[in-house]
């Protein structure tokens, strides 16, 4: 359950860029790292959302690799204090029945999840209302935030906003300056 209300926010995510197959020895998609490059823009979309004040209370993650480190890098950057949850629903192919279970046994008022195309812009349809129904393109590192205003349930969502990495980077680049 949420909290008091049953309200939550739920932070959808795509994981960050990574390695190809094939590269540096590299033979199962499962096993993908992220590159150097989607690690260092990850953090910086990381920053960002911090600067907007969106810092969830736990997060969730795909077991695959790329994903499992996306969700560390958040993790760190956001200063969320549980580890991070390997959480098989995030998986391809996962389950928004299941996404909506695990939400509602959380005591949080705000929640993360990370996983991969086509499945976190399905997961995200799946929790907004039908009414809402748009095409979202995530790309790599891009965050979207569902209200749920009472317990979250299959459709019982809002879609507040979808932000790409670029503009994450850029609220990230805007904080760092100020600091200066």
């Amino acid at each position: 359950m949420a909290d008091e209300g049953g309200a939550m926010k739920l932070y959808l995510v795509r994981h960050g860029i990574a390695l190809d197959v094939g590269t540096h020895g590299i033979e199962r998609d499962f096993d993908r790292p992220l590159s150097d490059a989607g690690r260092n823009k990850t953090r910086a979309a990381a920053r960002g959302l911090k600067a907007l004040g969106h810092v969830p209370a736990i997060i969730g993650t795909s077991p695959l690799v790329r994903a499992e480190q996306t969700a560390q890098v958040f993790r760190d950057e956001l200063q969320v204090e549980p580890e991070v949850e390997v959480v098989d629903f995030m998986a391809p192919g996962g389950s928004v029945m299941e996404l909506i279970a695990w939400l509602k046994e959380r005591s949080v008022p705000s929640a993360m999840v990370v996983g991969h195309m086509p499945d976190m812009a399905w997961l995200t349809h799946s929790c907004i209302q039908a009414s809402e129904r748009r095409d979202l393109h995530f790309k790599k590192a891009a965050v979207a935030c569902v209200a749920f205003e009472s317990v979250p349930r299959h459709g019982g969502g809002r879609l507040e906003w979808l932000h790409q990495p670029r503009y994450l980077r850029e609220l990230a680049g805007r904080e760092e300056a100020t600091k200066d």
